[in-house]
């Protein structure tokens, strides 16, 4: 049996025979973690696509920009010697 499952049924033993209005607000607690959790994520997640979006800035044209890149390129036509 997996670990998680022993786990779980570990924690159901013990948590049974408590009345339904306490299992009522242990779920409510539990579930209620699990959305905060997820909610932190996706803040996160919001946070560094507002961080990092945005138009590039640059001084120089289109036109420079390009052939900046290109010129940056290296063409190597003779296999890689990694000895």
């Amino acid at each position: 049996m997996d670990n998680t499952l022993k786990l779980t049924d570990t924690y159901w033993e013990m948590l049974k025979s408590l009345n339904d209005d306490i299992k009522l607000r242990l779920a409510t607690r539990l579930t209620a973690s699990v959305i905060a959790g997820k909610n932190t994520s996706r803040n996160r997640t919001n946070e560094m696509i507002e961080k990092h979006l945005g138009k590039w800035e640059d001084e120089r044209s289109a036109e420079a920009i390009i052939e900046d890149i290109y010129a940056g390129r290296n063409n190597i036509k003779t296999p890689l010697n990694f000895d």
